[in-house]
């Protein structure tokens, strides 16, 4: 699965580089479907970052959506138009990042 996320400025693939607003401690970017990835390999932060995104834009949140944040394995790729491509990756690849994503 690939998605593209927006960012402004080059280098290393980091929360900074990858536009992303800090909730509750833990960096979220929305992607341009609407899917949030949450990055951290904490569960529990994971889920207060969704409660504290879903608080700041005044979202429903229930029980079902925490249900289906998922822990994953992924890597961002600099597309030279300047947007972010995710694809899903295994743990053992170069690059590969554990995040939380939660379909939008």
């Amino acid at each position: 699965m690939q998605q593209r996320t927006k960012a402004l400025d080059t280098g290393p693939t980091t929360a900074e580089s990858l536009s992303a607003e800090s909730y509750a401690g833990a960096p979220v970017v929305e992607l341009d479907g609407g899917d949030l990835v949450i990055l951290t390999t904490d569960p529990d932060r994971a889920a207060q970052a969704l409660a504290a995104y879903a608080q700041a834009y005044d979202l429903s949140l229930d029980d079902r959506a925490l249900a289906r944040l998922r822990s994953r394995w992924v890597t961002f790729e600099r597309q030279p138009e300047g947007d972010w491509l995710l694809d899903d990756a295994e743990p053992t690849d170069d690059l590969a990042t554990r995040v939380h994503y939660l379909l939008g």
